[in-house]
């Protein structure tokens, strides 16, 4: 997506991130924004198991 709208839009990923590991790779591809249910476990290291809202 990055590479369709060009560095002057921000890319939005989400679905299935939940790890910082997940995020990190997202970021890495070009997302210049993160949506996730899973935030505190993103930012405290863990692992979301995508079960609570």
């Amino acid at each position: 997506m990055r590479e369709a709208v060009g560095p002057a839009m921000g890319v939005k990923a989400s679905g299935g991130i939940r790890s910082a590991e997940d995020a990190k790779q997202m970021i890495a591809a070009g997302a210049t924004r993160i949506g996730a249910s899973a935030g505190i476990e993103i930012v405290t290291g863990g692992t979301g198991s995508g079960d609570r809202y």
